[in-house]
């Protein structure tokens, strides 16, 4: 009984590492692309967090592409004849659409105001 809380345990907490470790990759390579930008001068940072802030033209831009996205996987992925068939793609396009979803809706949230984020 013992060595199955301990077997259990390691695995939360190499699940846990792993999770940390994605986090910090994740940060690393959006870090990476705002460099990008800069680098090649299409925006100073200062000038992409205004033209891009909640609230701004570019802000409601991403918000309708992650709707459009969205739909898109929903009616074309999730709708496919090969998808339907598949369970496991099937989960992954679903994933993909609720993702999209819960996206749009964290951008809607910040961009009309419920939220501040990026200030």
């Amino acid at each position: 009984m013992a060595e199955r809380k301990v077997r259990a345990l390691a695995t939360v907490l190499k699940a846990a590492q792993e999770a940390q470790m994605t986090t910090q990759n994740l940060e690393q390579e959006r870090q990476r692309r705002i460099k990008a930008i800069t680098d090649r001068r299409d925006y100073p940072l200062v000038e992409m967090r205004e033209k891009f802030a909640p609230g701004t033209h570019g802000c409601h831009e991403a918000l309708h592409v992650a709707s459009m996205l969205g739909d898109f996987v929903d009616e074309r992925l999730c709708n496919h004849p090969a998808v339907l068939l598949n369970p496991e793609w099937y989960r992954l396009a679903s994933a993909a659409q609720d993702a999209l979803f819960e996206l749009y809706q964290a951008i809607g949230s910040a961009h009309l105001g419920d939220e501040k984020h990026g200030q």
